[in-house]
């Protein structure tokens, strides 16, 4: 009975940021498996084509997983988070929830913040943390106009709990973000909304796989010696998003091996030790020319 309470039958949940076969794939995949109809968002149609085919084993025809519902949008705009929405409610089910995994990093982002430009700064927000307030808002209004309770997830990072050295864009929002799900999660409580957030630490994805990897570094840095997948953060949305997290709301939950617990996940520069890509190194370093 209490695996029951994964199930998300005739529910719908948006997934932004659902291509690129990474967390937002993988997400996905969790959430029609456990029945529910995935609203899958991306602003690159090709992306979305490649997360179709990726995901046309978890479709069900007549069995238990649901359905598959993509939709080329950007969600930086208010034009987007309507359309996202709109979608949502057409869709097969009862929207229900909302899970954000758009933003990221790039290379530019990278540096030390004495070099840190503005148009980095408003770039890092704009891709980790004002689409996250909006989309939810948009999901949110429609729920509480309809009277039906509701669960968001947001995927953050290890860099919003604790510093981001080199990192300052990314870091302060992602840490945004956190604050920002516990603000939701009191607010809107009362209409029977959850609101949390992952925190994921380092987690090996088809961007990251092009990185060069350190052997050494998940003895150094995470305690159960491996980094993540994307399978290990789905699974904690998956518990997020379900009735087994029925009275949890205004949590993070890290998924990363253990390494908040550890001292020494920066090296005697203070270089995050899990950063192992030449380019980032070489920046961080002031070798490569900040813009």
């Amino acid at each position: 009975m209490i695996a029951d309470r994964m199930r998300l039958d005739g529910r719908t949940v948006v997934v932004s940021g659902a291509g690129g076969g990474g967390i937002g794939t993988t997400c996905a995949r969790g959430l029609l498996e456990a029945g529910a109809t995935v609203v899958g968002v991306d602003r690159d149609p090709e992306r979305l084509n490649a997360v179709e085919a990726d995901l046309a084993d978890a479709v069900g025809a007549g069995g238990p997983a649901g359905t598959l519902v993509t939709l080329c949008a950007d969600i930086s705009t208010a034009e987007g988070v309507e359309a996202v929405v709109e979608a949502a409610v057409a869709a097969p089910g009862e929207l229900y929830g909302l899970v954000n995994v758009v933003g990221g990093s790039l290379l530019p982002h990278w540096a030390p913040a004495l070099d840190f430009a503005r148009a980095q700064w408003e770039q890092s927000l704009d891709l980790n943390l004002h689409h996250v307030m909006f989309l939810s808002q948009g999901v949110a209004r429609h729920l509480v106009a309809r009277g039906s309770a509701g669960s968001i997830v947001t995927i953050s990072s290890t860099g919003g709990v604790i510093a981001a050295p080199y990192h300052v864009g990314y870091g302060t929002a992602k840490a945004a973000v956190l604050g920002l799900t516990r603000t939701l999660a009191v607010e809107w409580g009362q209409y029977g909304i959850r609101v949390n957030a992952v925190a994921a630490g380092s987690i090996t994805t088809p961007r990251a796989s092009s990185t060069p990897q350190d052997p050494a570094f998940a003895g150094r840095g995470v305690p159960m010696r491996r980094r993540g997948t994307p399978a290990d953060v789905a699974a904690a949305v998956l518990f997020l998003i379900s009735d087994l997290a029925a009275y949890t709301t205004g949590a993070v939950i890290p998924v990363e091996g253990g390494a908040l617990n550890r001292l020494g996940l920066f090296d005697e520069d203070n270089v995050p030790v899990h950063v192992t890509n030449p380019r980032i190194l070489a920046r961080i370093r002031g070798e490569e020319e900040a813009g």
